[in-house]
């Protein structure tokens, strides 16, 4: 295999962690870099291979805590999510358990099984699909 075949893959693999942002495929980029460093010192295709699986494994391998705590989260919360613990003022009644409420400057509508008047101050314990669920504060 040709130096410029190694080099065309370690490219290939930094623009793909450019592209993904995953912190993952950049060491065999790595890995593609050291088997063209082989291949041009006139070491055979075996050597050039192993060495390519071995660096990209072992940067891989020391690196995964590193990388676990750069990667952005992927867990993140949607904006409902966000308001659980927060505390809101009722608007409005839509009938006896559902309400209309204002949290973070926006109106919600919510769910209750607590007997709420309007303007209660309550509090955001959970969401249902769109509709906050809230407990009237004591």
């Amino acid at each position: 295999m040709d130096v410029i075949i190694w080099i065309f893959i370690a490219v290939i693999f930094v623009i793909l962690e450019l592209i993904t942002t995953t912190f993952f495929l950049v060491w065999f980029g790595i890995g593609a870099l050291a088997a063209a460093i082989l291949n041009y010192l006139g070491f055979d295709i075996y050597v050039q291979f192993s060495v390519f699986v071995i660096v990209s494994a072992i940067l891989i391998l020391s690196t995964r805590k590193f990388a676990n705590r750069i990667t952005p989260d992927s867990t993140k919360k949607t904006t409902a999510e966000r308001l659980i613990g927060k505390t809101a003022k009722v608007i409005r009644q839509i009938d006896e358990s559902t309400y209309v409420v204002n949290v973070a400057g926006e109106e919600w509508s919510a769910h209750t099984n607590d007997s709420i008047n309007v303007d209660d101050t309550v509090k955001v314990v959970g969401i249902d699909s769109i509709i906050l669920i809230i407990e009237k504060i004591d």
